[in-house]
Parts: C-alpha cells; structure tokens; sequence
C-alpha cells in the first residue's frame, strides 16, 4: 500500500480549504440578496384621502403635503355601557377639532397619533395609525373611560365606550 507524500496531502487539503471558503462565500453572497431592504421610503402621495364606509357612516378624511399629515377628522362607531346598565349601545364618536396636524411621515411610511378630544360629550383617547405602502391603510381606535366626578344631570349615568375602524385608504376618485 502506498501512500501520498506529504505534499500531495498539503495540496488536497488546500484544495478542500479553498472549496469550503468558496461555498460559504457563495452561501452568504445569496442570503445577503434575499433579505429586503430595511432603508426603502415608502411613497406618499400630495392630495386628499380616506377611508369611507357608507353603509356604517364611518370615515376617516386627511389631506397629505409634503409628507405630512393635516385636516384630520373622523367618525366611528362606539360601543359604550352605562354604569347602571348591563346593555350596550352603538353611538357615534366624531373628532376633528384637536387632531394633530403637520406630523412628517416617517420613511418607512407608518405614521402613529394619538390625543384627547372630546367628542360628542364623551372624552375619548384617540389612537390613529396611517400606513403609506402596498396598500395604504388606517385604523383609528377610540376609548372612552368613565369619567371622574358626579353626572351631568341626576338622572343619566356615566359611561364607558370602546371602538375601532379602518381600511384600505383611497383617494378622490375611489372615496365615493
């Protein structure tokens, strides 16, 4: 039996060396161009848009310049309990008036606001989030806690509300 010299040994081993550094190269060259960009900027559109829903009579309306968001205003629908009550009614919550305005949307294009407005004599947390991609989309939750202090009137009650909406944003054409 004959064996290899010890320079043939040296050469195979650096033949195998050089493979194995060629196939994780080519394995770490592949991964890196599967994986998605993290710095893409989401476009965002100049005009006016919003999500409406007819049939409920909820909506949701802005206008957006120069990646910013203005012009805020909404209507949804509510859930809210009376304290002295087991029932749940359906009311609307509208907001407009304290929305913040002239936030920049972010390059990734997923803009959150959140604020205090009172609408409909209830004061409400207002939680807005606003996604610019594929597809552009809102969603809008409300709470309402029960309000500290004595009632308004000896006879109504205080209550609590809870509610959310969203959708697919569209723009003028596709709002009607």
């Amino acid at each position: 039996m004959r064996l290899a010299s010890s320079s043939h040994k040296r050469e195979l081993l650096a033949i195998a060396v050089v493979l194995a550094l060629g196939l994780l190269a080519s394995l770490l060259a592949s991964g890196a161009s599967a994986r998605p960009a993290s710095n893409t900027t989401a476009v965002v559109p100049d005009g006016a848009a919003g999500v409406n829903k007819v049939a409920s009579g909820e909506y949701l309306v802005f206008q957006v310049r120069n990646r910013r968001v203005r012009k805020l205003e909404f209507q949804i629908q509510v859930e809210c309990k009376a304290s002295d009550s087991p029932t749940i009614e359906p009311r609307f919550f509208s907001a407009d008036a304290d929305a913040p305005q002239g936030h920049l949307i972010p390059a990734n294009g997923k803009l959150k606001l959140g604020w205090e407005e009172r609408g409909g004599g209830r004061l409400g947390e207002i939680e807005v989030n606003l996604k610019f991609g594929t597809p552009d989309s809102a969603r809008i939750i409300v709470i309402v806690p029960e309000e500290d202090g004595p009632e308004e009137a000896p006879e109504e009650a205080k209550e609590s509300c809870t509610g959310g909406a969203g959708g697919r944003v569209g723009y003028p054409s596709s709002l009607a």
